[in-house]
């Protein structure tokens, strides 16, 4: 089983930086927490959104999920997706190929500070992203 909980954002575009209205975040963290007081895990895009460029790297990547990871006292696992921005393009649905990979890697890190998860996550999940394969020393990370 699963479910959705979002962030409301300004309508600013598609691959445009993110612009969140704090006014949600609480709706969001009430969320959050009733998904773990009934046995959830929850998963974030830590850049915000899809990237429709992951070839060029990643968009911006946020603390916030070291953040709640820090404040839940749980882990973090990192997923990562490689192929979806062919599925979800800026310009709308139109699909131009179907092979999607999504990495789940195991729990192998405990991240001492949201920099350190953002640098992890840029290297490890970014390279997964751009390429569809690990990153030769992601254990490292």
């Amino acid at each position: 089983m699963c479910g959705f909980l979002s962030v409301e954002m300004e309508d600013n575009g598609n691959g445009n930086a993110n612009q969140y209205k704090t006014s949600s975040f609480k709706s969001l963290l009430r969320g959050i927490k009733q998904a773990f007081d009934d046995g959830f895990d929850i998963g974030i895009l830590p850049e915000g959104q899809i990237n429709p460029f992951p070839e060029k790297g990643l968009q911006p990547v946020f603390p916030g999920a070291f953040t709640l990871a820090r404040m839940s006292k749980r882990p973090i696992r990192m997923m990562g997706m490689y192929g979806l921005h062919k599925l979800w393009h800026v310009d709308g649905m139109n699909v131009t190929g179907r092979n999607v990979k999504v990495r789940a890697y195991p729990l192998f890190h405990k991240f001492e500070s949201g920099d350190e998860f953002v640098e992890s996550f840029t290297e490890v999940i970014g390279h997964f992203g751009a390429k569809g394969e690990d990153h030769p020393e992601w254990q490292d990370w």
